[in-house]
């Protein structure tokens, strides 16, 4: 008889740590798609807007979401730790959020430069891997960075995209002629400017992302709070 109540604790153990493998595996599912769709339909309709879209694209307007999304997944994750033994629980669940959270918050990026691919391919007519050279030789002239690192760089500095050769080949004289200007008029250097925007610019990233951990904590602990684990 004690043989199978043991047999039964096992078989319950293993059960409910399937069922928070699904829930986890669920709730990053959800997270992702909420941020890719967004950004999607950010890239189709408000992004070809002009100047008004390289805007909202340099400000990452569209990562407001995160507090929908990572409100779903702290929540999500302390509701899981239910289906865990309690000494077990939080801790298993606070690790996962630490893994997952910057994965989450990585994936739009590789979705980003895949979209600039596709748009690359798109107006100047060449096929993908063409597209991805050029895009990669833009990178590197402007961030010493390909990829999609480098094109995280490139946005967390400029919130200008080209997408066809020769507007990446007149983007640094167009960049030359404002600062020229902008000099005249203000007396500040051009190099002051591009610092003063990627500080703009990564500030703005910093506080996305600080957004992020403070709802994901918070939920997180409103979800222990409601199965009795907190």
């Amino acid at each position: 008889m004690q043989l199978i109540n043991q047999l039964g604790r096992v078989g319950l153990y293993i059960i409910s740590a399937f069922g928070y493998v699904a829930c986890g595996a669920i709730l990053f599912g959800v997270a992702v798609a909420i941020k890719v769709v967004a950004l999607m339909l950010a890239h189709r309709y408000l992004y070809p807007i002009f100047i008004f879209g390289d805007l909202l694209r340099g400000l990452e307007l569209i990562d407001l979401l995160n507090l929908l999304v990572f409100a779903v997944v702290g929540m999500g994750f302390g509701l899981a730790t239910a289906l865990l033994p309690s000494q077990l629980g939080r801790k298993i669940s606070a690790g996962f959020l630490v893994i997952l959270v910057p994965i989450i918050l990585a994936i739009p990026q590789s979705v980003k430069y895949d979209l600039w691919i596709q748009d690359i391919v798109s107006d100047d007519q060449i096929s993908k891997p063409e597209a991805i050279d050029l895009a990669n030789s833009f990178l590197e002239s402007r961030v010493n960075h390909s990829g999609v690192f480098g094109f995280y760089l490139y946005t967390g500095q400029f919130p200008m995209i080209p997408t066809k050769a020769s507007q990446m080949e007149d983007l640094a004289k167009l960049e030359k002629q404002v600062n020229s200007r902008f000099v005249k008029v203000s007396g500040i250097p051009p190099t002051v400017v591009t610092w003063l925007m990627g500080i703009c610019f990564w500030g703005i990233r910093i506080f996305y992302f600080c957004v992020a951990v403070v709802t994901t904590v918070a939920h997180f602990k409103d979800g222990l709070k409601i199965v009795g684990r907190y």
